[in-house]
């Protein structure tokens, strides 16, 4: 017996030790035990799912459609713990090394990294506003309208903050936003087209882009280059149009000059509404200069009405886009608009609003652009809208070929001899 014993437990010991479950398995049999009727039992699986982290977000996202009630039910009360350990491990490492590849898995990241560059700055704008916005961002990646629903309310209760203040008399626009974070998510999510597609009602983030906070932050002083790349990828697809004409005030007035070739690109436009158009035409007031005037011909001859506004004086002006085309240009010019039938009267001083462009009648319109297009002619080179130079001579024509002549060379000059006083006499000896 002893030696028939002694047999089997060494075959026995010989045996290989069974492998351990692959971690899927157990993770797995983790989220089961969520329902177990121990409550020992369920306790300690959680407490085990969270130590791993990470590692467990996708056995829990698994485990919400769990047909076992309990296990679903505290799927979806541990994952958001399990993926913000998740989350902020990855920010981590997107932080440490600026120069690495960028982690995998991030809501957002690519697009973020793709419009405001991939360096250090964007990467702690990027960190800053998921510490904060997290929830809206990833919403954004699974469901677009529940994001935007999201993004009204953060509009919704900036705007009631600001209406409450209002009403004491002790309001401002400068301290509407608590953070840089608060900036960047704003014009980050307020850029994402799946997002804003599904927007109902008033926006009324509008009071955002009255205060000195985003100007700020986008200027060549304060703020940062990714920031103002997350500015011009917002303005440029902002869906309206009111919101776009402000935004388009804000860069003017913060000289962000790169949005210069948004305004060119939209105005360039075949496929954008008058509308649209007219709201950025006032931008080169401040961003562009003489040689853009060019780009406001087309406009010169459309006659669509954008506004009709009154000013309190009784007086009704009407406002069509060719007369915002004009005045820009009688701007860019260096001419005054009373020359040309403005009033100024009622202030727009700077020019950036297109509802001071207006005039009371056809008449007076249409005299002031006869005017207008006479100056032009005689004053300006058509193709680059600079002065004509009165000094400058028409080319002389060749009578035998009946084209353009060029003057002849003078010998001397071209040899360097020409000279501006008769040669001295010699001296008598």
């Amino acid at each position: 017996m002893c030696a028939l014993a002694s047999l089997l437990l060494t075959t026995i010991l010989g045996l290989p030790t069974p492998a351990a479950p692959p971690p899927e398995n157990r993770l797995q049999e983790l989220v089961k035990k969520l329902g177990d009727k121990s409550y020992r039992v369920r306790e300690d699986a959680a407490r085990e799912l969270l130590r791993r982290g990470p590692a467990a977000v996708a056995a829990l996202t698994a485990g919400t459609k769990d047909p076992d009630l309990e296990v679903s039910e505290r799927c979806r009360q541990l994952l958001p713990v399990a993926a913000s350990l998740e989350r902020n491990e990855k920010l981590a490492a997107l932080l440490k090394d600026p120069t690495a590849p960028p982690p995998k898995g991030l809501a957002g990241l690519d697009r973020f990294l793709k419009i405001a560059g991939d360096d250090k700055m964007a990467r702690e704008l990027y960190a800053e506003m998921m510490g904060i916005h997290y929830r809206t961002i990833e919403t954004a990646e699974k469901d677009p309208r529940d994001a935007a629903e999201q993004y009204r309310q953060f509009s919704d209760e900036i705007y009631n903050r600001w209406n409450i203040a209002a009403r004491t008399g002790r309001y401002s626009y400068d301290n509407l936003l608590n953070s840089r974070a608060d900036i960047t998510f704003y014009l980050f999510i307020s850029g994402d087209k799946r997002v804003r597609q599904h927007e109902n009602g008033m926006n009324q983030s509008y009071v955002l882009l009255y205060g000195n906070q985003i100007t700020k932050a986008i200027s060549e002083k304060e703020g940062t280059v990714a920031m103002r790349k997350l500015f011009l990828d917002w303005l440029e697809n902002e869906p309206q149009p009111w919101l776009q004409q402000r935004g388009f005030q804000v860069a003017a007035q913060a000289n962000v000059k790169e949005a210069l070739p948004v305004v060119l690109r939209m105005l360039g436009k075949k496929d954008n509404d008058v509308h649209s158009k007219v709201n950025v035409m006032t931008a080169l007031i401040k961003l562009g200069s003489k040689e853009h005037m060019n780009v406001l011909d087309p406009y010169l001859s459309d006659k669509t009405e954008v506004t009709t506004i009154n000013f309190g004086n009784g007086d009704q002006f009407s406002v069509q886009a060719r007369d915002v085309a004009m005045g820009v240009q009688v701007r860019l010019a260096g001419q005054k608009l009373t020359d040309y039938g403005y009033d100024n009267r009622f202030g727009g001083n700077d020019g950036l609003s297109y509802h001071y462009y207006g005039f009371r009648d056809d008449k007076s319109r249409d005299d002031a652009h006869a005017k207008w297009k006479e100056w032009k002619a005689k004053n300006l080179d058509g193709k680059s809208g600079e002065k004509k130079d009165p000094a400058a001579k028409a080319p002389t024509k060749d009578p035998a070929k009946g084209g353009p002549m060029e003057p002849k060379a003078d010998p001397k000059a071209a040899a360097g001899k020409v000279e501006d006083k008769p040669s001295p006499k010699p001296e008598k000896k």
